[in-house]
């Protein structure tokens, strides 16, 4: 009986010791600041698939992210930045910053790097990831929007200034 009780207290004390694989814990970005629009890619319209390499006016688009938890979005171009070949809405244009438009307000909230920001007069919250490429921040939305029986895709990718 003692032999048993003792080879169970040892037992008990080889699992006491062991220590479990501590992993660092994860970095949380802080997304305070301001961030240019970099790509955006739908299938909505005629669909749209633009980088700040093919359509550089899109990077007047401007997103901050200010303390109080709240934000702005707005274009600092000074022409209209247009991401398809036509400049005609009924052809299908995607107009992509316009100059003098009013800056969009919203609300944001971070739970590690998820960003959910959401703008007024639109209940559902924008969900984002923050990463960190090449030593700067970048965020990715994805958005889905269901209409007429099919569903858009909506994605865009923000880096910090």
């Amino acid at each position: 009986m003692k032999t048993k009780l003792l080879a169970g207290l040892l037992l008990l004390l080889s699992f006491a010791a062991c220590k479990k694989d501590k992993k660092p814990a994860p970095v949380i970005y802080s997304v305070v600041g301001t961030f240019t629009l970099a790509s955006y890619q739908t299938n909505f319209g005629v669909g749209v698939n633009a980088t700040v390499a093919q359509y550089p006016c899109i990077a007047y688009n401007i997103q901050t992210f200010y303390r109080d938890s709240t934000s702005s979005s707005g274009y600092d171009g000074i022409d209209s930045c247009f991401v398809t070949p036509t400049h005609l809405q009924s052809a299908g244009a995607q107009v992509f910053g316009l100059p003098g438009a009013i800056p969009l307000l919203g609300t944001w909230r971070q739970k590690g790097n998820n960003i959910y920001l959401t703008y007024q007069g639109n209940s559902q919250p924008l969900a984002g990831v923050v990463s960190n490429v090449n030593g700067r921040l970048q965020i990715l939305f994805k958005d889905t929007v269901q209409s007429g029986g099919k569903t858009y895709y909506i994605n865009s990718l923000e880096v910090q200034q």
